[in-house]
């Protein structure tokens, strides 16, 4: 069996608290399924303290302060200093590792590293996003201190994609994309996916009515302009409805709050809010990669209003449960019409996860395609 290296610029085993973190650990969790756990070995730039003690993940630290990592980053490293990638290649080298997985297509320092070593190993890159992309849109906000970072980007990901033997990209857009810059072909689109962990007995136990609506995400750009617009245009004209917004950080943003709209922010657990409502709403109109959310509540049988961005890379057409709505007056008329059958509707969207969706759907899959690299 092949011996597999993830290499990730990120906690992700003690700290998953964000999408591209959830993801991360979604591929770590495929590849040790589908390679081994034995044959799987993970390095992480973190400065978490090590709990577990498994002699597969290695922690190498990253950015010690604010100077470091801009020190850093002016050579090139983008997420730790060159001796921790000194560290790495000499890794591979005793380890013999035969595929480095790369999650994030910005290490292109520590790939150079590794070619200029003549090393046999094969380079896998899991794109979340289309970098470049991502920066140049930091910069609109932070202006100038974003601008010597975009460059380093800029070239680390040409770097990665040139050098890279594989590549896997999260949508059809994404791909497109990276094809179109930098005439590179996906080889293997890999949705989102997780664990189905659904318990049947714990659902319509304590369901809300039907003109309750539903938020879950945390509090940032593209959440915070979506469900700030929806509240602004929707819910002020459904004065018989009431929505909740649950996520983290969104208790800071009471301006929201209003008599049909409930803040909660801030949750020790999303589950009991995911069983006890049936209806969705995901006002998302800009940002990058999948949006996890749209995937755990296709997990939970929810009916689902969303905006185009918050089902990119999802196969959604035709789906009973599931509504494209991308105005003010999508949402309206779609919560007037809708056929309230929680049953349903649940069992076509659950089906649609788990046929799709689930990560053991995608670990079947994937020990069929990757046998043969």
């Amino acid at each position: 069996m092949k011996k597999v290296l993830v290499v990730c610029g990120q906690e992700i085993i003690e700290i998953r608290n964000d999408g591209g973190k959830k993801c991360s650990y979604r591929n770590y969790e495929l590849y040790s399924n589908v390679f081994g756990k034995e044959n799987t070995f993970l390095i992480m730039f973190s400065n978490v303290n090590d709990k577990n003690n498994n002699q597969n993940i290695i922690r190498y630290p990253t950015h010690k302060s604010k100077i470091n990592k801009y020190l850093n980053v002016l050579n090139g490293n983008l997420f730790s200093g060159e001796k921790s990638e000194d560290r790495i290649v000499q890794f591979i080298k005793d380890t013999k590792i035969n595929i480095i997985i790369f999650e994030r297509s910005i290490f292109g320092s520590l790939i150079e590293k590794i070619k200029e070593q003549h090393l046999n190993s094969m380079i896998w890159v899991f794109a979340h996003n289309i970098e470049c992309n991502y920066f140049r849109n930091k910069i609109k906000i932070s202006k100038l201190y974003m601008y010597i970072p975009y460059k380093k980007v800029v070239h680390s990901e040409k770097v990665t994609y040139n050098h890279a033997d594989y590549i896997m990209a999260l949508t059809n857009r994404d791909a497109t994309l990276i094809h179109k810059i930098y005439n590179k072909k996906v080889d293997m689109v890999l949705p989102m996916s997780f664990y189905d962990i659904y318990d049947n007995s714990k659902a319509n136990v304590t369901v809300q009515p039907n003109n309750e609506l539903l938020f879950i995400g945390s509090m940032f750009g593209p959440n915070y302009e979506g469900i700030k617009w929806f509240v602004e245009n929707v819910m002020v004209e459904l004065p018989d409805y009431h929505l909740s917004i649950v996520g983290k950080n969104f208790e800071t943003r009471k301006n929201l709050q209003k008599e049909n709209v409930t803040v909660v922010g801030t949750v020790d657990d999303l589950e009991p809010y995911y069983y006890s409502n049936n209806i969705m709403v995901m006002p998302i109109f800009y940002g990058d990669g999948m949006k996890i959310k749209t995937a755990e509540a296709m997990m939970y049988g929810k009916i689902i209003l969303a905006s185009d961005e918050a089902l990119e890379g999802y196969e959604v057409k035709n789906i009973k449960g599931i509504y494209r709505c991308n105005t003010k007056e999508d949402y309206i008329n779609c919560l007037k019409m809708i056929n309230y059958d929680n049953t349903e509707t649940q069992l076509e969207v659950r089906k649609l996860f788990t046929e799709k969706y689930s990560l053991e759907v995608q670990i079947k899959n994937c020990k069929k395609i990757w046998r043969y690299q």
